[in-house]
């Protein structure tokens, strides 16, 4: 539903896209950090706090892949109009 009301309006949808892309980075930047900073939490193990490193790497690539796809349609939106 919020996907179609942004649709009409692609001005609204590029700040949307750019927050995406940005909070995408965040999960990046603490995904690369994790390895790094995470030694006082991984008493669990090694295979949960590889788990968690990848999880957000993930979840950075799939912000970063929505925020690419909402910005392209807003560019496709305001190339339609004359």
């Amino acid at each position: 539903m919020l996907l179609r009301t942004l649709q009409n309006s692609p001005k609204k949808l590029i700040p949307v896209a750019m927050a995406l892309g940005m909070i995408g980075l965040s999960f990046l930047l603490i995904g690369i950090a994790w390895p790094t900073l995470s030694h006082g939490y991984t008493h669990v193990g090694n295979a949960s706090s590889d788990f968690i490193h990848g999880l957000f790497f993930g979840i950075s690539i799939a912000l970063e892949f929505g925020g690419f796809v909402l910005a392209a349609m807003a560019a496709a939106a305001a190339a339609k109009k004359p």
